[in-house]
């Protein structure tokens, strides 16, 4: 019996050991792409005398089963309850600079909160952030800035980013799905069949609406280097280590993040907010970029990118197999 007994602990722990390893390949977001509907299931890793299973219970609650062995006679299953664990972004404002902020002709700044055009499930607007906060700015030609206040001026950053800015690429940045090296991009939606293809590395989602198949991806993307847009469209979170030039008309949904300088020779419109550490180009000012703040796209782009959590209440339990 205390062989017996013995045994079945280990089991017990190996099955929880797994189901960490596996609770720690998934988000939110990826789980409610492969699982659109509820009670849709997934193998969510396989090993040497163990198993993962994911099923969907609802639209923010899974069931992480796992079952691991010590023995041919000692099996142990458990089960997970798993939700999100909410989260926000406080953002200084539209467009975040570390340093000065040059902004020229075709430029649009809003911190106007506004729901991206198509979606029908956001709540009603909420309240304005500043158009642009930075060290330093300068409005120039026909740029336009609004917000709430529309500039606000705060100390320059020691090392480009703000340091809320800099903080939230590091905590952003392990949790990346796509990573990728510095050079240059041209990117679109890509599909197999009707689903979306999440193995493509050029496919950055949907930005034209919920319904089409990539139109709920929002992947986290780490450009490791410097980084040229030569063309398309992309959504979620962009993390780049060095500067993002915009070579060719592009637009984003979600939150921009640059270590560097953000500048651009062609239209950038970005639904959602971006941060630099300088907003301008090497001959001046900056031009012919839009920006326009999303309460409800940001909250919707960091949902995605969210670990699961287990329930703190009743969240494990032991599971036996029915006769």
């Amino acid at each position: 019996m205390a062989g017996a007994a013995s045994r079945e602990e280990r089991a017990l722990l190996a099955a929880e050991r797994h189901g960490t390893e596996a609770l720690d390949r998934w988000t939110v977001g990826e789980l409610l792409l492969r699982m659109p509907r509820p009670f849709d299931s997934l193998q969510a890793g396989s090993g040497d005398g163990w198993t993962a299973l994911l099923r969907r219970l609802t639209a923010q609650t899974f069931l992480l089963e796992v079952s691991g062995s010590a023995a041919p006679d000692a099996i142990a299953r458990i089960g997970w309850l798993l939700r999100a664990e909410p989260e926000s972004v406080a953002l200084a404002g539209a467009a975040s600079v570390g340093g000065p902020a040059l902004l020229g002709d075709g430029v649009t700044i809003s911190g106007v909160d506004e729901p991206p055009p198509g979606r029908a499930d956001c709540p009603p607007a909420g309240a304005a952030i500043p158009g642009v906060a930075a060290a330093e700015t300068d409005v120039a030609g026909t740029a336009t800035v609004t917000g709430t206040p529309p500039i606000e001026l705060r100390p320059a950053a020691e090392s480009g980013l703000a340091t809320t800015d800099l903080a939230r690429f590091s905590a952003l940045a392990p949790r990346a799905t796509l990573l990728l090296p510095g050079g240059n991009y041209s990117t679109h939606p890509a599909t197999v069949g009707t689903s979306c293809d999440l193995r493509d590395v050029l496919n950055w989602g949907d930005p034209s609406g919920p319904g089409n198949p990539c139109g709920g991806y929002f992947p986290i993307i780490r450009i490791g280097g410097s980084a040229a847009l030569t063309g398309g469209v992309g959504q979620g979170i962009l993390l780049v280590d060095g500067d993002l030039h915009i070579a060719a008309p592009y637009e984003f949904d979600g939150l921009i993040l640059v270590k560097g300088t953000l500048n651009t020779e062609a239209p950038l419109l970005v639904r959602g907010a971006i941060a630099t550490a300088f907003l301008g180009s090497s001959s001046g000012h900056l031009t012919q970029v839009e920006v326009y703040y999303s309460k409800c796209l940001m909250d919707n782009v960091i949902q995605f990118s969210s670990p699961l959590h287990i329930l703190p209440s009743r969240g494990w339990k032991q599971l036996f197999q029915a006769p």
